[in-house]
């Protein structure tokens, strides 16, 4: 399994929803707040396997902000 991110415009995202019809190829669309539930569910998993130093956590939120 592949999981893509496309940012298409509205005729973009026409073609490509007919293309994975056709293909009988599964779409899920995600909003933001689905993005930000995998995002917090990740790091939380990650709290399993270690801490970032200070330094990487300030870093990872100073990116994450952008």
């Amino acid at each position: 399994m592949k999981t893509i991110m496309l940012t298409l415009d509205e005729s973009q995202e026409e073609v490509i929803k007919a293309l994975a019809k056709a293909l009988k190829l599964e779409i899920i669309e995600l909003t933001e707040k689905d993005e930000d539930l995998g995002l917090t569910m990740a790091m939380e998993e990650g709290k399993k396997y270690g801490r970032m130093s200070d330094e990487e956590s300030s870093s990872f939120l100073k990116k994450l902000g952008e």
